[in-house]
């Protein structure tokens, strides 16, 4: 039954999470729009005035999905590097490991991750890419001008893998490493684990560039068939 009486701002909410669940249980490409506003209890011209089309509406709830630059904000201003990058691990955890974080978000962002859309340009420029030079930026304050930018990005993406892995990999590290066991399930412990073991990697790599030392190099070994 359609809801023709509600505020603007409740119908974009209404169309907003009925999209969210349906993008993320059919995709894009076998969502229907008359599926969508079925499920919020609207009528097709609200879509249309609010979101203008389907490929509108579907940016829109992608970026409302990915939320991690607004949720990282705080790390700009927390002091010392060490200090911003503990930041920066213990918000991004604390927003994906949100108890009330609609389980839809996260599964939309790893059906769009598997199977790209071209609405995922958009979500890098505008959504992603701010979180990425802001932990660029923290990296790069504590390993010093003379590391390459390729391990800043390689370091980057390992900080945010680790963060990723909590949620992505619950359940099989729930089976792996049943309750009781020392695997932590808290934000802050988590924390704790993910900033001191990138911090030491990261310290490694700044003495190792310090130092001189050259990197061991393994010569490639013979896979027989």
């Amino acid at each position: 039954m359609q809801k023709s009486h509600s505020a603007p701002v409740e119908t974009r909410e209404l169309i907003l999470n009925a999209a969210g669940r349906i993008f993320a249980e059919n995709g894009f490409h076998a969502t229907t729009v008359r599926q969508i506003t079925r499920e919020a209890g609207v009528n097709l011209a609200a879509v249309n005035y609010h979101f203008r089309d389907k490929h509108e509406l579907y940016i829109s709830v992608l970026k409302r999905a990915h939320q991690a630059a607004a949720k990282t904000e705080e790390a700009d201003q927390a002091g010392t590097p060490r200090q911003r990058l503990r930041t920066f691990i213990q918000s991004f955890l604390a927003y994906l490991l949100d108890p009330k974080r609609p389980a839809w978000q996260g599964s939309l962002i790893a059906r769009e991750m598997a199977q790209p859309t071209p609405a995922l340009d958009r979500l890098v420029a505008e959504s992603i890419e701010p979180v990425k030079r802001r932990i660029s930026g923290i990296v790069r304050e504590l390993v010093g001008p003379d590391v390459p930018e390729t391990r800043v990005g390689l370091s980057c993406l390992s900080i945010i893998g680790q963060c990723l892995h909590y949620v992505h990999c619950r359940e099989m590290i729930s089976r792996l490493f049943p309750k009781g066991s020392d695997v932590p399930r808290d934000v802050e412990t988590l924390t704790d684990h993910i900033y001191e073991f990138s911090l030491a990697g990261l310290n490694a790599m700044k003495n190792r560039k310090k130092s001189g030392s050259p990197r061991r190099r393994r010569s490639p070994s013979k896979i027989s068939l």
